[in-house]
């Protein structure tokens, strides 16, 4: 008897690499959100830094000039703030869209698995009932040749 394999392993194995391929596409946009958050974290606390360094200074009593060069890298800082909590929030979505496509990459593998778990299954119970019946038909004989 030939030894069959699943038809369908080349697809399994392709959808095998694909789930691969896109848990390393979310791992990596996950890594890039994290480090964009520490980004953003690391420029609130600097602004926090300036803000309690900026009173202090005006209660020292500082020149007009150097209060505004505070006043203006402040302005920077929240814009670069802003910016980043946006940046922070695109990639956010890119995140969930990698997971949604691991998930359906994920998936797609299942199903391929489960139907070859089926059609294994199958054969196994095949192969057992003509072995069933091969050694029905060895005990006829035996009966027979009696």
């Amino acid at each position: 008897m030939q030894k069959r394999g699943f038809e369908l392993e080349r697809i399994l194995n392709f959808r095998q690499e694909i789930e691969k391929v896109r848990k390393l596409e979310f791992n990596a946009a996950r890594n890039e959100y994290k480090r964009a958050e520490e980004r953003l974290k690391r420029e609130e606390e600097e602004a926090d830094r300036l803000a309690l360094e900026f009173t202090g200074k005006q209660s020292a009593g500082v020149l007009a000039s150097e209060l505004q060069l505070y006043a203006n890298f402040s302005s920077k800082k929240s814009v670069d703030i802003k910016l980043q909590r946006h940046n922070l929030h695109c990639l956010d979505r890119n995140v969930t869209e990698k997971r949604e496509t691991l998930l359906e990459a994920a998936k797609d593998k299942k199903v391929l698995e489960a139907f070859k778990d089926k059609k294994l299954t199958a054969h196994r119970q095949e192969l057992s009932e003509k072995e069933r019946a091969f050694l029905d038909e060895i005990a006829i004989q035996r009966n027979r040749a009696k």
